[in-house]
């Protein structure tokens, strides 16, 4: 009888060709190239795009993006360590199957990231920029200019944190980068938390945050009708709510087509508090809304999360550490120009999760919408991307499932033996 073949994603040919000719300048490098080049050529690949965009994007994240991903993570070196994962690593990948669009999300890390220079990584963002404005037309940085100087902190700022030792184990993730592929070029988008400049200047983090976006609005009237609905939301919600700002994201375009998206997290993981979270308290109520709703509550009804409250747990895991927790739910809320109102986004946070459950439960979810495609291959491509991994009793590959009125799928590329994450949104 013969033996029973596994999907493997390193068999890319693109991976391979361009890997024949790099010559790579360190050992760091070429770590975070045969780590997460594979997965992103297979993803590349599955979702439609031609040869010769597959080449310019996967070159552009090798030349552009990879000298900027840090100290490859082991357990035992010493590394800056990013809130993209509960690992702590700076990078991730995405797939919006029904738009079939790729995505990928980082930290810019340099040199001078976690020293005396650049304790709080402020800096080396402009470094990434300055590698990535020249390859892309378009891309716009006076929201970013604007939403950093109020939500990220200065050497001034920086120096006050140190002095009076007000850090300890806060998340020091200030921002990071998106690239949304679309065929060979890419939209630009930036993330921004403003947890260090709350410490900073004694501020909430939703005061930083609404305060910094009226201030845009001087010159962006078309923005304030959405961010003024959504501060009635959150202060409607009263001083000892549950859900609370925690970050936002603009697109770095053109800021007359921008968009601005302001994250609130919700400690109290309940189907109430997520449609409370979807409708705004009921203040949507517009038949997409309520279409999404109840698309929602089956999606609820097959991942089943376990109710209760939860804190957002202590920073990081180690690589490899199997985790023991639950993250609290999340949801974006999308100011559009012209807009009355903003749109919500939904996050399930399924990690620590049994991820066998919910692989089963996104299949029949799939199948119930027709898409018979992604039914019927979701698993082999977690067994593609993850080929040495039991998905059936693991409970870290699934990150998070959000709203169901689009389907995306996230993975994070395994790193050695493990370095789990797979985020799934809708």
């Amino acid at each position: 009888m013969g033996s029973i073949e596994i999907p493997n994603c390193s068999g890319s040919i693109v991976y391979k060709t361009i890997s024949d000719f790099i010559d790579f300048p360190n050992h760091e490098q070429k770590l975070w190239w045969h780590s997460t080049a594979p997965m992103f050529a297979e993803m590349l690949r599955v979702a439609g795009y031609d040869l010769h965009s597959q080449y310019k994007i996967l070159g552009i994240f090798l030349n552009h993006v990879i000298p900027f991903l840090g100290v490859y993570p082991t357990r035992i070196n010493n590394r800056w360590l990013s809130i993209l994962t509960r690992y702590g690593t700076p990078f991730e990948l995405s797939l919006n199957c029904s738009q079939s669009l790729v995505r990928y999300t980082y930290e810019p890390i340099n040199s001078a990231t976690g020293t005396v220079k650049d304790p709080f990584n402020t800096h080396s963002i402009w470094d990434a920029f300055d590698r990535l404005m020249p390859l892309q037309k378009g891309i716009d940085l006076e929201f970013f200019k604007h939403l950093k100087q109020d939500l990220t902190v200065d050497d001034q700022d920086s120096a006050y944190l140190l002095e009076n030792n007000l850090v300890g184990g806060q998340i020091r993730t200030q921002n990071k980068l998106a690239l949304d592929l679309k065929g060979g070029n890419f939209v630009l988008k930036t993330y921004i938390y403003p947890a260090l400049k709350a410490l900073a200047t004694g501020k909430s983090i939703k005061t930083l945050i609404f305060d910094s976006v009226y201030r845009l609005c001087r010159q962006n009237p078309s923005l304030e009708a959405p961010l003024r609905a959504l501060e009635e939301y959150v202060d409607s919600k009263g001083p000892n709510s549950t859900a609370s700002p925690r970050l936002l994201s603009c697109d770095l375009i053109d800021p007359s087509k921008s968009r601005v998206k302001i994250y609130i997290l919700e400690l109290n993981v309940t189907l109430e508090a997520m449609e409370d979270l979807w409708t705004m308290g009921g203040r949507l109520n517009d038949a997409s809304t309520l279409a999404g709703l109840e698309m929602l509550r089956e999606l609820w009804d097959l991942i089943k999360l376990p109710p209760g409250m939860r804190e957002y747990p202590e920073p990081f895991l180690q690589l490899g550490t199997i985790p023991d927790e639950q993250l609290p739910l999340m949801a974006n809320y999308t100011l559009h120009h012209d807009q009355a109102m903003p749109e919500p986004q939904v996050y399930f946070t399924t990690f620590g999760l049994n991820d066998g459950r919910i692989a089963d439960g996104l299949v029949t979810f799939f199948e119930r919408r027709g898409w018979n495609h992604m039914a019927q291959t979701y698993k082999d491509s977690l067994r593609a991307y993850y080929p040495h991994a039991d998905q059936e009793t693991l409970n870290y590959l699934h990150a998070y499932i959000s709203r169901p009125s689009r389907l995306e799928t996230g993975q994070s590329p395994t790193l050695g033996s493990r370095w789990p994450s797979l985020s799934v949104a809708m």
